[in-house]
């Protein structure tokens, strides 16, 4: 994966929030799906429970009036056992301006025959602060 790549990626996650779209989503997770946030680790084992939190992070876009995720390219790191770990920076836009603060993330990629997909994402940005549900509820669903 080179760093257009990488873009093209950040672009379609992001992308499938606004749209309200799973399917893209779902095709660029392997399960088990851990997300670590400032609250702790959230595992996702399930394509339901995958859906679900899909579906809380929608309700999060619609409460910030959310009409662009920008995910912009960091870095990328290629590790000894094949994976990359992608560093980027998010911007959450409503009407051109932040809705809220700049922050950074990471995330470990698998390559797969369907193509790359996440494993895992560090410093997720949880939509707990907007939907009132705490990742122990949302565990293992």
């Amino acid at each position: 994966m080179d760093r257009q790549e990488f873009q093209a990626f950040l672009d379609a996650i992001s992308d499938c929030f606004i749209a309200g779209d799973f399917a893209p989503w779902r095709d660029r997770i392997r399960l088990p799906f851990t997300m670590i946030t400032r609250t702790g680790p959230v595992v996702l084992t399930t394509e339901d429970a995958l859906r679900r939190n899909f579906e809380l992070y929608i309700v999060a876009c619609k409460a910030l009036n959310l009409d662009q995720i920008y995910r912009q390219p960091v870095a990328l790191e290629l590790c000894e056992d094949g994976t990359i770990i992608g560093t980027y920076a998010t911007d959450l836009l409503s009407r051109g301006k932040r809705a809220t603060p700049r922050y950074t993330s990471s995330m470990l990629l698998v390559s797969d025959p369907g193509g790359w997909k996440m494993t895992s994402i560090l410093n997720a940005r949880g939509h707990h602060d907007w939907t009132g549900f705490e990742p122990e509820k949302e565990t293992n669903q």
